[in-house]
């Protein structure tokens, strides 16, 4: 049985892999809600997506120091490895 961390990021990487536009921590955590059931999720949201950010295939946007939000990294391809 695979792990609950390697569950959200499976479910992570279809979410960014379908969604068009800015990712940003509440859109992961409602996204979690939805699949995972209620639970206080911005924690793993944040570990998830800096996850993402560490393999590529997000970048990181936080030059608006109030807002961070992550994009789909197009060098790295849009690939879901």
């Amino acid at each position: 049985m695979r792990n609950p961390t390697d569950a959200r990021l499976t479910v992570l990487r279809a979410l960014v892999r379908d969604y068009q536009g800015d990712i940003t921590t509440r859109i992961v955590q409602t996204y979690y809600v939805s699949k995972f059931g209620v639970g206080d999720w911005r924690g793993k949201a944040r570990q998830d997506l800096a996850q993402l950010v560490s393999e590529g295939l997000l970048i990181l946007d936080d030059t608006n120091p109030g807002r961070r939000c992550y994009r789909l990294n197009h060098i790295h391809g849009g690939r879901l490895t």
